[in-house]
C-alpha cells in the first residue's frame, strides 16, 4: 500500500470535530429560524438573525484552548516561524481564514459592508418633523459628498444603521459556515435544517388558511390580512417557500444520484419529494400572483429535470425501477395537489391577463418602478443611502399622479392625501437607487462568482446545480417585481442556501479528484 493511501484513509478516519459540529448546529438553527422569524421585519427577531450569524462566525474563526499546544508542537520551521505560527494559533482558527480568505464572496461582501458603514457614518440629508408631519432636509456630509452617504433617521422604522444590521447578520452567517464547514456531513444538516423547517413552516401555513387564522402564527396581529405562514405579507412568505423548493429539489437530486451510486433501494430523496409536494401545494394556496408564477416555473424546472434524470436510470436496471417509482408518485402526487389547490381563486386572482398585460405600463407597480429609477439617475454611481429609499422617493412619486395621490371614501367621511411607498415593488432598481452601480455590483457580483463557483464544481451533481442556478434565476425574477430581498428572513436564506449549496458541491467535488488520485 502506498504511503499516500495511508494518509487518505488516515484523514478519512478522522471525526468531526466539536468546533465543526457547533458550526453546523449554530448555522441550520439560524437558517430554520428565518422560516418562523416573522420575516425578519420585527426588531428582536432582526437581531435574533444577527446573533445567529455572529455566533456562526465566531465559532468557525475562534481558537479552541485543547488545540494551542497542538498547533505549537507542528508549526515547523525556525523558531521565529514558530512563533509567530502560534500566536496566529492563538488569536484565531488559521485554517478557517484561509479558506475564507480564498472565498471572492467573502471579499466583495466585506467591502459592500464598509460601503454601508461609510454611508451611515456619512449622512447628507435628515429626517425634520413637527405637528404638519415630516419631511427630508439636506445638511452638510459628515465626511464628504463623493463618499456614500445617507438619510439621518430613527433605527425604527429604518434607517442605514438597520440595513447594515440586516446585511451583516446575513454575510456573518454565510462566512461562518464557509469558513467553518469541512465535512459533506455537517454542510447536510445545514441544508437539511432549512429544509425541514421551511417544510415545516409551508404545513403550518396551510393550517392557517384552513382554520381562517386571524393573526400570524395566531399570535401576532398583523396590520395586513393577507399574510402567509409567519409572513406578515404574502408575497413574501410564497416567495420564501419558492426557496424551500430549490432546497427540496437540489437535496432530492444529490441523494437521488448517490443512491444511484451505491446501488441503494431507498434514500431520504423521498422525504424531499414529499416536502417539495406540499411546500407547492402551499405557495398555490398562498394565492400570491408572483409566488404561484416562480413556484410554476420551478415545478416545471424540477419536473423536467427529474424526467432526464429517469431517462438516464433506464441504463441502469435497479435504478430505473427507482426512477419510475419516484417519478409515478410525483405525477399521482401532483395530481392530488392539482385537486386540492382552488383554482377558481387563482384565476379571480390574477384576473383578466390579457387586459393586465396591456395596461401593464400603467399599473402601480410599473409607475413606481419609474419614478425609482428616476431617483436612481440623480445618483447613480453611489446612490442615496442605505434604507433611504421610503424618505426620498416622494420626492419623485409627486411627478407621477397616478401613484401619488390617494382617495379614500367611507359612510362618514371622505379623505384625500399622498400613497405611502416603502418599497419600491423592484429590488433590483431600488438597489440601484439606494446603493448605487457600485454597491450593487458589489453585491450581485458576489452573487454571481458564487454561481459560478456552483458550476464549475458540478462534477457528477449537474441535476443539482442546475436546480440551484434556476432557483437563482427565479429569485432575481421575483425580485423584479416585488420586494422580497428586503425582507432579512429570505435574504439570510437565500444567500444561506447559495453558499451552503456551493460548499456541498466543492467538497464532493474534492472527494472525488482525492478517489481519483488515490486510484491513480
Amino acid at each position: 500500500m502506498k504511503p499516500s493511501s495511508v494518509s487518505v484513509k488516515r484523514s478519512q478516519a478522522q471525526p468531526i470535530s466539536r468546533r465543526e459540529w457547533l458550526v453546523a448546529c449554530s448555522g441550520g438553527l439560524t437558517l430554520a429560524f428565518t422560516a418562523w422569524g416573522l420575516g425578519g421585519v420585527e426588531m428582536w427577531t432582526l437581531h435574533v438573525l444577527l446573533a445567529g450569524g455572529l455566533f456562526t462566525f465566531i465559532c468557525a474563526l475562534a481558537p479552541w484552548p485543547s488545540r494551542q499546544s497542538e498547533s505549537m508542537q507542528q508549526t515547523g520551521g525556525a523558531p521565529v516561524k514558530r512563533f509567530l505560527g502560534a500566536a496566529f494559533n492563538y488569536l484565531l482558527n488559521v485554517s478557517a481564514a484561509k479558506r475564507l480568505l480564498r472565498f471572492p464572496f467573502f471579499w466583495l461582501s466585506f467591502i459592500f459592508l464598509l460601503y454601508l458603514l461609510i454611508g451611515a457614518c456619512n449622512p447628507s440629508a435628515e429626517i425634520v418633523r413637527d405637528e404638519r408631519g415630516w419631511w427630508v432636509e439636506a445638511m452638510p456630509a459628515t465626511i464628504a459628498l463623493w463618499l456614500p452617504t445617507s438619510v439621518q433617521s430613527d433605527y425604527q422604522p429604518m434607517n442605514a444603521w438597520r440595513v447594515l444590521v440586516s446585511f451583516t447578520a446575513s454575510f456573518s452567517l454565510v462566512w461562518g459556515l464557509w469558513a467553518g464547514l469541512t465535512r459533506r456531513k455537517t454542510t447536510l444538516l445545514v441544508l437539511w435544517c432549512l429544509l425541514l423547517s421551511g417544510g415545516g413552516m409551508a404545513m403550518v401555513a396551510i393550517l392557517q388558511h384552513l382554520t381562517e387564522a386571524k393573526e400570524v402564527l395566531w399570535t401576532f396581529s398583523s396590520s395586513n390580512e393577507n399574510f402567509w405562514g409567519s409572513f406578515f405579507y404574502r408575497n413574501q412568505g410564497a416567495a420564501y417557500l419558492n426557496l424551500v423548493l430549490v432546497v427540496a429539489a437540489f437535496l432530492f437530486f444529490y441523494h437521488a444520484i448517490k443512491t444511484r451510486q451505491h446501488l441503494r433501494s431507498g434514500g431520504p430523496h423521498f422525504l424531499c419529494l414529499f416536502l417539495f409536494l406540499v411546500t407547492a401545494i402551499s405557495v398555490g394556496s398562498a394565492l400570491s400572483r408572483g409566488g404561484i408564477v416562480f413556484g410554476l416555473v420551478l415545478c416545471l424546472a424540477f419536473a423536467g429535470l427529474l424526467v432526464i434524470y429517469g431517462v438516464q436510470a433506464l441504463f441502469h436496471s435497479r435504478s430505473f425501477l427507482l426512477g419510475a417509482f419516484t417519478f409515478a408518485g410525483l405525477l399521482a402526487a401532483g395530481y392530488g395537489a392539482f385537486l386540492y389547490i382552488d383554482l377558481q381563486a387563482i384565476e379571480e386572482r390574477f384576473g383578466d391577463v390579457e387586459q393586465s398585460l396591456e395596461s401593464g405600463g400603467h399599473n402601480t407597480r410599473a409607475i413606481s418602478t419609474r419614478a425609482t429609477w428616476d431617483m436612481a439617475q440623480d445618483r447613480l454611481r453611489l446612490g442615496w443611502g442605505a434604507g433611504s429609499f421610503r424618505y426620498i422617493f416622494p420626492m419623485y412619486q409627486r411627478e407621477y399622479p397616478d401613484i401619488y395621490y390617494a382617495y379614500y371614501h367611507s359612510k362618514s367621511r371622505k379623505w384625500f392625501g399622498r400613497k405611502s411607498f416603502r418599497y419600491a415593488h423592484n429590488d433590483l432598481v431600488q438597489f440601484v437607487a439606494e446603493y448605487g452601480i457600485v454597491g450593487t455590483s458589489l453585491v450581485f457580483g458576489g452573487i454571481l462568482l458564487l454561481l459560478l463557483q456552483a458550476f464549475f464544481s458540478s462534477r457528477g451533481q449537474l441535476f443539482a446545480v442546475l436546480i440551484l442556478l434556476a432557483g437563482a434565476v427565479q429569485a432575481f425574477g421575483h425580485a423584479f417585481f416585488d420586494f422580497i430581498f428586503n425582507s432579512p428572513a429570505y435574504w439570510m436564506a437565500f444567500l444561506g442556501l447559495l453558499v451552503a449549496a456551493t460548499k456541498l458541491l466543492r467538497l464532493e467535488s474534492a472527494k472525488k479528484s482525492q478517489r481519483r488520485s488515490q486510484n491513480c
